[in-house]
């Protein structure tokens, strides 16, 4: 017998799903080994910590590791507001270079408002290596020493997730010593590789209770690769790094395949349960603009992004962004519902589009915001806004989006709303282009 005399349960297909997906990912313990195994290494200690007006701050540094001879060191930053109405939760910035000084404003600001402990750790990763290596250089070069030797601890992004964890480790200690605090969970955010390791880390550690991936618009890696090279003919050349070592090249290869049931964030993509916030740049030269295509439905509620107009790969300075990052994470702390944003696209006869957006709760203002193209390539392309009418009392509007006469059009929905304490951030849809003549 083909089929089984009955329909299957939900259930049944979704234990059958998970089994799959089980099996697809079957190579995925090689991160989830690293990053487990214990290291005596790891260490902490406070250097200075100061009292002010608005709260504590603290500075503290750590080895998170010893990885292939060397010793990862951190500045990490602790902001602990006069307030804290959420001592369970707290937030977590990975950044790169520096101190971390320059998030300090933002991490007090977001303290505040949330009434919980927030923190950045530095140095992720660890760099300059191997004669001067530093980001995706870096990370491409670990990623080749992988497929030539086959030893499971060479792609970099595993030690950049295991800073996060032993960051993470380090807040709840230093807050239970010096605070008598029990921080339980965290929501944690960082900027494109430190967003690849975001998306890591969330799939991994059950601490995370929310997550703000930025300007990282690569899940389902060899789909966006294909993706890139129908839109553009070539891959971006903010990519380089790994083009020019072939590692865009030989997806079938197995080394290859089992390179990105450990990287790729989609191969992880039903463990991310928790809400999630996308914050993306439209005009970023890494991505196309539509890549969330290949993976935003497939993500599970509940999930929420704002793409930044004209903004790129740094977010337009990240005001706007950081706006939106602020209430997501008071949101989570406060245990407020998130709000939802769906969105419907009806392609007409001629190919222009009817779409209509509408959430749960009521906005401020509602845009649609368009750039032209003469060809598929938006990177280079400004893009401007009009605003729609609102149903009144809702997040509801409606419009036709028309094809050009010549080339093409992308275009998203903005949405404009305030939290419960009045503070103004937005999010968005995600783009598409007409006429979606590429598949």
């Amino acid at each position: 017998m083909l089929f089984p005399p009955f329909p299957l349960s939900s259930k049944a297909i979704f234990l059958a799903m998970s089994l799959f997906l089980a099996i697809k990912s079957a190579f995925a313990g090689a991160l989830e080994d690293y990053v487990s195994q214990p290291d005596p290494h790891y260490n902490w200690k406070l250097t200075a910590q100061k009292q002010d007006h608005w709260g504590t701050l603290a500075r503290l540094e750590l080895v998170s590791q010893h990885w292939r001879n060397q010793f990862w060191s951190h500045h990490l930053m602790v902001a602990r507001p006069n307030e804290v109405r959420n001592p369970e939760i707290g937030f977590l910035l990975i950044a790169g270079e520096g101190n971390g000084e320059r998030y300090l404003e933002r991490l007090k600001m977001m303290a505040q408002r949330a009434g919980a402990v927030t923190a950045v750790i530095t140095q992720v990763p660890n760099q300059p290596l191997y004669n001067g290596l530093k980001e995706d250089a870096l990370i491409a070069f670990t990623l080749v020493q992988f497929l030539k030797t086959g030893d499971e601890t060479w792609p970099l992004l595993f030690p950049m997730v295991k800073s996060v964890v032993r960051g993470m480790d380090t807040v709840q200690s230093f807050a239970q010593q010096a605070f008598q605090q029990q921080i339980e969970g965290f929501v944690v955010a960082g900027a494109s590789k430190r967003g690849w390791t975001t998306w890591l880390t969330g799939a991994l550690d059950s601490r995370i209770k929310g997550m703000a991936p930025m300007v990282i618009d690569m899940l389902n890696m060899e789909q966006q690769l294909r993706w890139s090279a129908k839109v553009y003919g070539r891959q971006s050349k903010e990519i380089s790094d790994y083009t020019e070592l072939n590692l865009h090249q030989n997806q079938d290869d197995p080394a290859m395949v089992k390179l990105r049931s450990w990287i790729d964030p989609y191969e992880y993509r039903l463990r991310y349960t928790m809400p999630k916030l996308l914050l993306l740049g439209t005009n970023d030269p890494y991505w196309v603009v539509d890549s969330l295509r290949h993976y935003w439905n497939d993500l599970p509620a509940p999930k929420l992004v704002f793409q930044t107009p004209n903004g790129g790969h740094h977010l337009g300075g990240g005001e706007e962004a950081m706006q939106t990052l602020a209430a997501f994470f008071q949101m989570i702390a406060d245990g407020e519902e998130l709000p939802k944003m769906e969105w419907k696209r009806q392609e007409g006869a001629g190919g222009e589009a009817s779409v209509k957006v509408f959430g749960d709760q009521s906005a401020r203002a509602i845009r649609l915001w368009t750039a032209t193209s003469a060809d598929r390539d938006f990177r280079d392309e400004r893009w401007s806004s009009r605003n729609l009418k609102i149903l009144s009392g809702s997040s509801y509007a409606a419009t036709q989006v028309d094809i050009p006469k010549q080339g093409y059009r992308a275009y998203l929905f903005e949405v404009e709303m305030t939290t419960s304490a009045g503070h103004p951030y937005k999010l968005s849809t995600e783009a598409r282009v007409l006429p979606d003549d590429i598949r």
